[in-house]
């Protein structure tokens, strides 16, 4: 693909449509926050039940009066962005691509079609697998001590790991855009497979300095996401 024209997007018309776009996007965030805040007890079960269905029976405390009501202004909060910003991305999107050449426009529609696709696919995975994982882990090293654990530091474990899985999904595309530019190649691959899985073996001892078995299961995904990326490239081409 040729080199990207940025033919009018600084111009002070479309930088006055953005600008419009934010506005909205925070009146909305806050009556969306707003909301969320008094239904949050409602969703705060789902958020948990991975450690329910561990540690049945278990509660979760908490030590100050004023704990748990900031425990459900940032818990939502958090929800509210998770929620609100795909929807700004679009719009600000709907904006930019006006002043975009069709070329440019198409692959930026792959690039935001697959990399909200990918998060999606993050979060489901991180909820329904790497949240189990670290929790059987963790506490498999507290199973000699009795678990009374903080809501405020666990809730927020919840949230840092669908975080980390929403990142890591986003690998692919990484890889893919490098592919898609000839910087890889499936030849280059091949001759220095070795190379790319002791990279990735590296990565993951940095990301779980002092888990083997995580260090493994991250190598295996990011080993995987890389070959995905090769099938990716030929979508954004």
């Amino acid at each position: 693909m040729k080199k990207i024209v940025f033919p009018k997007i600084f111009a002070v018309d479309v930088l006055s449509k953005i600008r419009k776009e934010i506005i909205i996007y925070i009146s909305i965030f806050f009556i969306l926050w707003i909301f969320l805040f008094f239904v949050f007890p409602y969703l705060f079960p789902y958020l948990i039940f991975p450690y329910f269905k561990i540690l049945k029976g278990e509660p979760l405390i908490f030590t100050s009066l004023e704990e748990a009501l900031f425990v459900l202004l940032r818990a939502s909060f958090y929800l509210t962005l998770i929620i609100s910003f795909p929807f700004l991305l679009v719009r600000l999107w709907k904006v930019i691509s006006e002043e975009f050449f069709e070329p440019e426009r198409i692959f930026f529609r792959k690039l935001f079609f697959l990399s909200f696709f990918l998060g999606i696919l993050g979060i489901l995975v991180g909820y329904f697998l790497f949240i189990p994982i670290f929790l059987k882990i963790f506490l498999f090293f507290g199973r000699n001590f009795e678990a009374d654990l903080k809501i405020n530091y666990f809730l927020f474990f919840i949230l840092r790991v669908l975080l980390f899985s929403v990142f890591i999904f986003q690998i692919p595309l990484f890889f893919a855009l490098l592919i898609k530019e000839d910087f890889i190649t499936e030849e280059f691959y091949k001759k220095r497979r070795f190379y790319f899985l002791g990279f990735f073996y590296i990565l993951s001892i940095l990301l779980s300095p002092t888990d083997f078995f995580i260090q493994l299961l991250l190598t295996l995904f990011f080993f995987l996401f890389f070959k995905s990326a090769f099938v990716l490239a030929k979508f954004l081409k």
